[in-house]
């Protein structure tokens, strides 16, 4: 383990954190999901109120319907109103896939330094969703479907956030860990805090069920801790296939996938036929392109396909609302001169799918009823032109026409007649464009000035590690040491566990740099504290309190551990071969009792009067 980043407690964890927050750079969930979140933990929840709050969120009510439908779900006629959904789901399943979903369409619509792995990372954990929630419709398995959708959705919200906090590193840093628990361990190390410490944070701040939590965390676990028949392990198994199958899924790769079945199901104590398998990874496949083209776009023109291909600019386009056809037509010569892409849908409830689609920057709306909008549609577009980014133009039959002044009031830039030329249309256009250009303009000077302040906030955390460490070593240093034994020793208090050091003083040091010199006397601490870190445990911490005088702090550990350890270290550096000789040690160790000492000082000098003692013998015996 690499010292260098061991993060003394928790408040430095916080501390990254409030930093990551004051950044933007934490996914969030819609206002409607919080919402609904809120209702399930009042005391006056009914379902009508759930629905009310559902039904001003177009995306949400097609995914709960889909959710509630999907391939061998509950059996009976298809539910049809967002009522049906959630006495089908239940209420607080419905609340968990909203904030699930609207944290993947923040993710979505963020801007990331490497935009591949950050869409990647959320098509990904869009595809285990998909598998978590297929696996749980299988017989006597004690859990729910749409809960395990939503726990893989937000059990890797935490990287999302460190693929925008380190932009350069995290990246790699991804590609080169395999296996999860190995990343926590990497991430730890290289950035002082992993993402499942944000995921967590996140999950209990939003009010997450606490089992759910808890199974998320135990699916990131060693393959070992994963194992048990308890509803949160079966949880945790399920999550952890379904993260290692999504790639066969996004590809879809059969063979790779039926690999994957068998193995997902022989977890879950399941054998199904050889046919039986061909026949699920057909259903499966097809559910899962039906959820993917929802994210990206029903018609798949959507600008940004998740971790497919680049993300290189594409012809602005404009999106077409009921234009009609005949219109559409005469319109199209004038709007390719002008360099415009078209598409078209015919209702205003399609607009939905084009949410994520950061070609469209102008939307063309064709209006000819005899109102405006209900509350829903009005939402849309109210969140549609929120983001500055784009612009509407609105035709009605006529310019007085009672409705005409309300679209302007949520949001709409022009409202025009319906009769207007296709000249002046798009002369209209071009002055709109000045104005998106301002916007674009300013989102990308915040850009250069959250880089500016990420760059920072980067530099001041190396500092910070850097007033933890040793220079001439990277182990932790004395001050890190003292918030470490402080740590432990509360837990030393507060459950009775074990707690055990060893101070290590190196024998002759002052003979090697009085006859070598003091580069010899520097590379041969170097060298013994390379010994400590490859052979101490991933949780115990190695320090150099000064000169030749070393520490290991040992969480859990007891008297016999402490001997071999003591042991290991002397026959090692032993058999180190440096230009001074081999390098001899004396090793004191303590262990903490509760009945005898009072804090973490008591144990270190039970070590030192062990080393001291140690020593006289020795020397006696000489």
């Amino acid at each position: 383990m690499n010292e260098e980043s061991v993060v003394p407690d928790t408040i430095a964890e916080d501390s990254l954190l409030l930093q990551i927050r004051a950044l933007g750079h934490l996914p969030s969930p819609s206002s409607t999901a919080l919402r609904l979140y809120a209702l399930i933990q009042s005391d006056d929840v009914d379902l009508h109120k759930m629905a009310e709050v559902i039904k001003g969120d177009v995306a949400l009510t097609v995914r709960l319907i889909r959710l509630a439908n999907r391939p061998g779900g509950t059996p009976g006629r298809p539910v049809a109103s967002i009522e049906e959904g959630l006495m089908r789901l239940g209420l607080k399943t419905v609340a968990g896939l909203a904030v699930g979903m609207s944290v993947i369409d923040d993710a979505v619509a963020s801007s990331a330094p490497d935009a591949c792995a950050y869409l990647a990372l959320c098509r990904h954990s869009l595809a285990a969703a998909v598998l978590a929630e297929w696996m749980c419709d299988r017989p006597e398995v004690p859990v729910s479907a749409a809960d395990l959708f939503t726990c893989a959705l937000l059990a890797r919200i935490g990287q999302l956030a460190l693929l925008r906090f380190y932009p350069e590193p995290y990246p790699v840093l991804i590609r080169l860990q395999q296996k999860t628990h190995e990343l926590l361990d990497a991430e730890r190390q290289q950035l002082g805090i992993d993402h499942q410490v944000i995921t967590l944070a996140l999950l209990q701040e939003w009010g997450f069920p606490d089992p759910l939590t808890e199974a998320i965390r135990i699916s990131e676990a060693e393959p070992e801790l994963r194992v048990g028949n308890d509803r949160g392990h079966v949880m945790a198994q399920i999550l952890s296939f379904a993260w290692e199958a999504a790639p066969a899924l996004i590809s879809r790769r059969a063979d790779e996938i039926v690999r994957h079945l068998e193995r997902g199901l022989a977890l879950l104590g399941q054998r199904v036929l050889e046919e039986e398998l061909s026949g699920m990874v057909e259903t499966i496949i097809r559910y899962w392109l039906e959820w993917d083209s929802h994210q990206q776009g029903h018609d798949g023109s959507a600008h940004i396909a998740l971790g497919v291909g680049d993300t290189e600019r594409v012809t602005a386009q404009l999106l077409l609302v009921g234009v009609p056809a005949v219109v559409r037509q005469s319109w199209e010569s004038t709007f390719a001169e002008r360099g415009y892409g078209v598409l078209s849908v015919d209702s205003w409830e399609a607009v939905t799918a084009q949410m994520t689609n950061e070609s469209v920057e102008f939307m063309i709306l064709w209006k000819d009823g005899s109102h405006i909008f209900g509350e829903p549609e009005k939402r849309l577009f109210e969140s549609w032109v929120g983001e500055g980014r784009r612009a509407i133009v609105v035709l009605v039959p006529e310019l007085n026409a009672p409705f005409s002044h309300e679209f302007l009031e949520i949001g709409a830039d022009i409202v025009l007649p319906c009769t207007v030329s296709a000249t002046l249309l798009g002369a209209q256009l071009a002055r709109l464009e000045d104005k998106l250009g301002v916007a674009k303009n300013l989102e990308e000077e915040r850009s250069a000035h959250r880089k500016l302040l990420s760059e920072l906030v980067l530099t001041t955390r190396k500092l910070h590690l850097q007033t933890l460490t040793d220079p001439l070593t990277g182990l932790a240093n004395r001050r890190m040491a003292e918030a470490f034994l402080k740590r432990h020793w509360s837990m030393v208090e507060r459950r009775n566990i074990s707690l055990g050091c060893l101070i290590i003083d190196l024998d002759d040091f002052k003979r090697i740099n009085d006859k070598f010199g003091h580069d010899a006397g520097d590379a041969a601490l170097r060298a013994f504290a390379a010994i400590l870190k490859e052979n101490v445990r991933q949780e115990d911490l190695a320090v150099r309190l000064g000169g030749d005088e070393f520490l290991v702090v040992c969480p859990l550990a007891q008297v016999p551990h402490l001997e071999y350890l003591r042991k290991r270290l002397i026959e090692v550096a032993h058999r180190l071969k440096l230009e001074t000789g081999p390098l001899s040690c004396s090793i004191g160790f303590a262990e903490s009792d509760r009945n005898t000492m009072k804090s973490p000082s008591e144990l270190l000098k039970q070590a030192d009067e062990h080393l001291m003692r140690l020593k006289r013998s020795r020397s006696g015996k000489e």
